[in-house]
């Protein structure tokens, strides 16, 4: 078995897989198991996939609910016509697909033009390293190593302006950032994300971007 992929890889965002929930699934209130095991199988292909060739995940109809960030019923992955075909062959779109759990999907082409707005969906280790189970980790690892813990690590409520999403026993908070696109390199997380230092300002108009244009 070969190395799995850790930290970041190259977006290429040449192509682009809108995944819409059927209209039956998003009334029995299961869009996030979809989303979910979109997630876990996005996870699973940069793994294993080529750091040259990653996917990228955007959340454009991501909007506040009345308690925290909401997604919104459709996610979109951006990255290569191959990255994206090779996604759809994997267990976990396959499946969603043979219980017609999903609209029906392909990799169409994506048109980016620099100075574009576009938007950044950022992973906030800060927010996270004030969770209940980022602290819970943190005293583990302490016991296992023999190390003093070190400055304490006060919980604070978790943070209403970002979307929670679970891994297992991985949390993550993801916070979009609005930006303009350019041709720099995006570079993404295997989980799909980009970093706060180095948003990867993906070639995507998110719902609330395109507000504050219909405001003006």
């Amino acid at each position: 078995m070969g190395t799995l992929n850790e930290g970041k890889g190259r977006c290429l965002a040449t192509s682009r897989l809108l995944v819409r929930p059927v209209r039956a699934v998003i009334e029995l209130g299961a869009t996030r198991d979809v989303l979910s095991a979109v997630l876990r199988t996005v996870h699973h292909a940069n793994r294993h996939g080529s750091v040259e060739d990653f996917i990228a995940i955007a959340f454009p109809a991501m909007k506040m609910g009345r308690e925290t960030m909401l997604p919104g019923d459709d996610l979109e992955l951006i990255g290569s016509d191959a990255s994206l075909g090779r996604l759809l062959e994997l267990e976990g779109l396959m499946t969603l697909k043979r219980r017609g759990m999903l609209e029906e999907t392909y990799p169409a082409e994506l048109f980016a033009d620099e100075g574009m707005t576009g938007a950044a969906y950022v992973r906030d280790r800060a927010v996270e390293k004030h969770t209940a189970g980022w602290i819970r980790r943190s005293e583990a690892r302490a016991a296992r190593r023999a190390k003093p813990l070190g400055k304490a690590v006060k919980r604070r409520e978790d943070d209403l302006k970002s979307l929670v999403l679970t891994y297992g026993s991985t949390v993550l908070h993801i916070r979009e950032v609005t930006g303009i696109f350019t041709d720099h390199p995006l570079l993404v997380s295997t989980y799909g994300f980009s970093g706060a230092a180095d948003p990867a300002i993906l070639p995507v108009l998110p719902d609330s971007a395109r507000k504050v244009d219909d405001a003006d």
